[in-house]
Order: structure tokens, then C-alpha cells, then sequence
């Protein structure tokens, strides 16, 4: 059954970026601080009936709620705007380099030790991000200015999101896991719905039309964060976060190509593969 489950976060995390491409496809929409402040508001209702029941605040807890808050609106809103700028397909796979701030984090801040695919995985790394903006003429593609602002504060915020969540973790063994994410998601909602109202016209002219998919998006990362915190403990974190990062890109791939007709050179294809053992090795 727990792959089963598996498989569900997989698609989940692939669905969370299509029903923001989406968006961006039928709407248009120009009021991206709308459209994810939404996507929190539904994230942490799903928290909300999860944790019913046996949930205990402790204000100590407040301060990382905080830095995950402002870590959360940063990753969402920049992958919301990368995604409406930028290729889908590229833009999930550099995204999902964000988990290198959280390595880096754990060998300088805690003094652990990365293995020797760890070490591989960063080499790949570079590799794929210099082949990935190269066509097979030589020229750099995805140079869009809008799309690599937005793509690098999404990847920045994924990695802090990581990080401060692995810190309250360490902080208190473990536990308030709901806690701590029900007062960040609904201060990231607060921040995004305060910072949303810059734009009165658009927010009165896109605000039905973003419940559907903000709401769908905000949904599945509930799930998929609730999931994944039940996952960790029916299997092995080397099987299960590779499979999760790598199910998503190849997933994000297929339906980038499918659907939106996105196609990339030979040079990125293999830039491509070689991001998607990257992310492997760096989960391993």
C-alpha cells in the first residue's frame, strides 16, 4: 500500500506545477501574489483535518514557522512566474537542485558527511545546468531575463523551505511537524493576500477564476507534504525521496512535451538525463 502512496506524491508533485502552467495558459494571470495566496490558504486546510484533533501550539515553534513563511511565498511565487516566463520541463528540474542548500546546510551547520554520490551528484549537477541552456548550434536557450529572476528566487525558496524545516525538526526532536507548518501556511497566506490587494482590478478580475487551480495546487502540496511525512516512516529515506524528486522530472517531462509541446535539443536532452541522476544521487 505504501507505494502505492508513493506513487500518488509523485503525481501530486507533477500536478502542483501543471495546474500552474495551466493557469498561466487560460488566464494569463498577472496577479501571481492571487493566485498562490490561494494555493497556501488550501495547503493548510488540508493540514488543518489531517492534525484535527491533536494539535498543540507551542509559540517557540513561531519563529521557524516564520522563516519557512517567507521561504514558502518566495518558492511558490518564483515557480509560479518561472513556470508562466520558461520552459515547464526545465523549470521543474532546476527547481528540484533546491535540495543542494539543505546538503550544504547539513555539512557546514551540523557537520555531515556527503558520500561519494554525493560528491558525484554535484558534479552532474553543473554539468546538466551548463548542457540544459545550450542548443545544438551552440547558442544559450531559456535566457529569458524574467524567467532566471524567477526561477532562481523558486529555487532559493525550495531550499529554504527544506532548510528550516530540517532546523525545527533538530530544534524539537521531531515534533509539532502540523503545528509548524499550519502557522507558516497561514502566514505565507497572509503576507501573499496582503501583497495581492497591490492590484485591486486584478484581483477583482481574477479572483474566481483562481480558485480552481490555486485551490487544486494548494490541495495537492498539502497532501504531498502530509503523505510524505507518513512515508518517511513505512520507507527507506534512499528509496524513497530518489524516487519522489526523479518520478516528478520525468513525469513533468512527459506531460511538458505532451501537452504543451515543449521540445528540447539533443544537448539538453542529455543535459536533462544527467539532471535527473543528479537529483538521485543527491537524495541518496
Amino acid at each position: 500500500m505504501q507505494y502505492l502512496w508513493l506513487t500518488l506524491v509523485v503525481v501530486l508533485c507533477t500536478l502542483q506545477s501543471v495546474t500552474k502552467k495551466q493557469y498561466n495558459v487560460k488566464h494569463n494571470g498577472t496577479n501571481a501574489f492571487l493566485f498562490t495566496a490561494i494555493t497556501s490558504f488550501f495547503a493548510v486546510v488540508v493540514f488543518l483535518i489531517t492534525g484535527w484533533g491533536n494539535l498543540h501550539f507551542d509559540l517557540a515553534v513561531l519563529p521557524y514557522s516564520i522563516g519557512f513563511a517567507l521561504s514558502h511565498g518566495s518558492a511558490s511565487l518564483g515557480l509560479f512566474l518561472a513556470i508562466k516566463y520558461g520552459s515547464l520541463s526545465i523549470t521543474m528540474l532546476v527547481s528540484s537542485y533546491s535540495l543542494i542548500i539543505p546538503t550544504v546546510y547539513g555539512i557546514i551547520a551540523l557537520g555531515e558527511k556527503l558520500k561519494v554520490v554525493g560528491y558525484a551528484g554535484i558534479v552532474l549537477l553543473f554539468i546538466s545546468l551548463f548542457l540544459i541552456r545550450v542548443k545544438d548550434d551552440g547558442k544559450k536557450k531559456n535566457g529569458n531575463f524574467k524567467w532566471v529572476i524567477f526561477l532562481i528566487l523558486a529555487f532559493i525558496g525550495n531550499g529554504m523551505c527544506s532548510t528550516v524545516q530540517k532546523m525545527q525538526q533538530i530544534a524539537f526532536d521531531e515534533a509539532y511537524k502540523n503545528e509548524f507548518m499550519i502557522m507558516a501556511l497561514l502566514i505565507s497566506t497572509s503576507i501573499l493576500t496582503i501583497a495581492s490587494l497591490y492590484d485591486r482590478k486584478s484581483f477583482k478580475s481574477e479572483f474566481v477564476g483562481c480558485i480552481p487551480m490555486g485551490a487544486a495546487t494548494g490541495i495537492a502540496n498539502g497532501i504531498t507534504n502530509f503523505l510524505v511525512m507518513v512515508l518517511t516512516g513505512l520507507i527507506p529515506t534512499a528509496i524513497l525521496f530518489p524516487v519522489i524528486s526523479a518520478g516528478g522530472i520525468v513525469l513533468g517531462f512527459v506531460l511538458a512535451v505532451a501537452i504543451y509541446k515543449e521540445r528540447l535539443s539533443n544537448t539538453q536532452l542529455v543535459g536533462y538525463a544527467l539532471g535527473v541522476v543528479s537529483v538521485v544521487l543527491l537524495n541518496i
